[in-house]
């Protein structure tokens, strides 16, 4: 089957997905968060869930507020050496660096304040590391990188963060929300974030049929559906895939992405499929993650996906 950008036709939902992909983001020891595009390596410390909030609204994207307190909230944090009382001690280190690598902002350790005694297990639901920047630092510098180190103060675990991030201007308002939701596959499984919509649910498969680009291997999204929207809103709304190695490189595809997009009125919903070129057919033996992102033209609306594959 061919297909091309702006190709209308009857889309068929199949409800399972194909075996080749294993869209489990929770379960990777490495892996890319939807919405800001944080990496997270687990190297003995993991969490169940992560969030980065601002004023108690999740960060909808990579774009930062200085002189406001950031929330990186992680749901039920394992891997911390429990002492003889059954307690835990935790540090988490945050850096910023600038584009060319220069360091912007160090601080040894943010959870001192909260965490100098330790903590217990039933105290993990809800972890959170909190930290500021402050525009002062920033001066000449548009961008950054976050990097935020958890680690184990009484052993040898830790996880760590990155996060790319610009910098928003001092009054501007960052897009963040208060009803964005998780988008799941058929197998319930949590691929990503969705706001302002409603979608059924998310299908991944493997694609190796494109003839547009026939050296390709393609991860196959089909968000089915969708309401809030329409076939034309769908098509003037910004799209943007990246790809990631298995240790998070990000790796440059020239290869475009292709979509169908169909519509019943009687509905009111919308079928939407993305086919994102993501690496060689003879590349099968290697893994990858493809992040996938779609936002309205007013940026009111947006799907973003992370997929392990």
């Amino acid at each position: 089957m061919k297909l091309i950008p702006s190709f209308f036709y009857r889309l068929m939902v199949a409800v399972l997905c194909n075996i080749f992909l294993i869209p489990v983001l929770h379960a990777q020891k490495n892996g890319i968060m939807p919405l800001t595009g944080m990496k997270f390596y687990n190297e003995g410390i993991s969490a169940k869930s992560m969030d980065i909030k601002v004023d108690g609204n999740l960060l909808m994207s990579n774009r930062i507020p200085l002189n406001k307190e950031i929330e990186i909230s992680l749901e039920q944090p394992t891997g911390f050496k429990a002492d003889n009382y059954k307690t835990m001690f935790a540090a988490a280190e945050v850096i910023v660096l600038s584009p060319t690598g220069q360091m912007l902002f160090n601080n040894p350790n943010v959870l001192i304040k909260h965490y100098s005694n330790g903590f217990y297990a039933n105290e993990l639901n809800g972890f959170n590391i909190k930290f500021g920047i402050g525009t002062d630092l920033m001066k000449g510098n548009i961008s950054g990188l976050i990097k935020v180190r958890l680690y184990d103060m009484k052993g040898k675990g830790q996880m760590r963060l990155e996060i790319p991030v610009t910098f928003a201007k001092p009054g501007e308002a960052v897009q963040v929300s208060k009803t964005a939701k998780p988008i799941k596959s058929a197998d319930g499984n949590k691929l990503g974030m969705i706001m302002g919509l409603k979608a059924k649910g998310l299908q991944v498969t493997l694609d190796t049929t494109i003839k547009v680009a026939p050296k390709m291997a393609y991860t196959s999204l089909v968000v089915s559906k969708v309401e809030g929207s329409s076939i034309a809103g769908i098509f003037n709304g910004k799209e943007k895939f990246w790809v990631y190695d298995s240790d998070l490189n990000e790796v440059k595809i020239s290869d475009i992405l292709l979509k169908k997009v169909q519509g019943a009125m009687e509905t009111e919903t919308v079928d939407y499929t993305l086919k994102i070129p993501y690496r060689l057919k003879s590349l099968a033996n290697k893994s990858y993650f493809v992040r996938f992102r779609w936002e309205s033209a007013d940026r009111s609306q947006l799907i973003d996906v992370v997929v392990a594959n």
